[in-house]
């Protein structure tokens, strides 16, 4: 009798594993390799944008790993990460392979998979893709340019002078940013500040709102003891001048954003993805930049410092407390 339930035990398993097999059989794999991780709102966006596309594809099997070095910075993390995404990589043996954010790139395609036999789409590598060698011949991408010229014109209107400020956590893709900021744009900061740690942000900010007319906020993720709450409540109580974002997920912390889309660098991903499968050469797709933007308006940090919209403005934004779950963070 043992024996007998034993043996049906073991048909089922077999059975079920049988299924499960033929379920993937004949199925194109895709990898998806975020730099970051699931509860950072931009990585949210991108993977939403990615699945949006893929999900509904039935000969695709999606995958996605997490490097999590946004909230682990050291040099070392990153390259035992991008070590652990490289053995994926090679056990699983994807078709092809997604990657979101700069330090995908540099940690792990650029070393390990250039010009390779794997084909690549990258996403979300900040304003210029050829630090890491790019292009190569197996691979392509969408570079992440921000319209933060946009969000400076339109904090102009309600500033008293022109001084812009700068103030964002001290990581890689920030410190590129702000390089392009001033390089490319031309942007001339009149105070500028990469930050570390939370009680150094509040002493920045505090400083920032005698110092400029106007502050460009880009990203705190990556700060040492940031509390969303406490930093929100400050900002509330604590802001003087006209405050700016540029990516969806911070506009909670400004007062304008002409913003990025998150999704548009996952759809553009996952579409191209599916080019890739369909036969056409990587080196044949063009890399390109993002042409998506919208505008925010958080209307509690107006209200604050008594600023008042036009309607005419109103009517094109996106009132941040109106924003969906993910742009709140949650």
């Amino acid at each position: 009798m043992k024996r007998t339930v034993m043996t049906f035990i073991i048909m089922v398993f077999g059975i079920a594993t049988f299924c499960t097999a033929s379920a993937y059989a004949g199925k194109k794999k895709v990898l998806y390799i975020d730099s970051y991780h699931p509860e950072y709102p931009w990585s949210a966006g991108i993977t939403a944008g990615v699945e949006s596309v893929l999900d509904s594809i039935n000969d695709v099997e999606l995958k996605i790993i997490r490097m999590d070095t946004k909230r682990n910075t050291s040099e070392e993390f990153k390259k035992a990460a991008a070590l652990k995404a490289k053995n994926v990589i090679d056990i699983w043996k994807p078709d092809i392979v997604i990657a979101s954010d700069d330090n995908a790139s540099k940690y792990l395609i650029a070393p390990y998979f250039k010009d390779a036999d794997i084909p690549f789409v990258f996403c979300g590598v900040n304003w210029d893709a050829t630090p890491y060698g790019y292009p190569f011949k197996n691979a392509t991408g969408m570079v992440e340019v921000s319209p933060v010229l946009d969000t400076i014109k339109a904090l102009k209107k309600f500033t008293k002078g022109g001084r812009i400020g700068y103030i964002s956590v001290n990581a890689l893709s920030e410190r590129k940013s702000l390089h392009y900021f001033k390089e490319k744009l031309k942007i001339s900061f009149s105070d500028e500040k990469l930050i570390d740690d939370f009680p150094e942000w509040k002493r920045e900010y505090l400083r920032l709102q005698d110092s400029v007319d106007m502050l460009i906020w880009t990203n705190p993720i990556g700060i040492k003891g940031w509390d969303d709450d406490q930093a929100v409540a400050f900002i509330l109580k604590h802001t003087k001048i006209p405050t700016g974002a540029v990516t969806d997920d911070n506009v909670r912390y400004a007062m304008i954003g002409r913003v990025k889309i998150a999704e548009e660098q996952g759809w553009w991903a996952g579409k191209t993805a599916l080019r890739i499968l369909n036969g056409t050469s990587p080196a044949n797709i063009p890399v390109t930049t993002n042409k998506e933007s919208r505008l925010f308006l958080n209307m509690q940090l107006a209200n604050r410092l008594g600023i008042k919209f036009s309607m005419d403005l109103l009517e094109k934004a996106t009132l941040v407390e109106e924003l969906p779950d993910r742009e709140k963070g949650k």
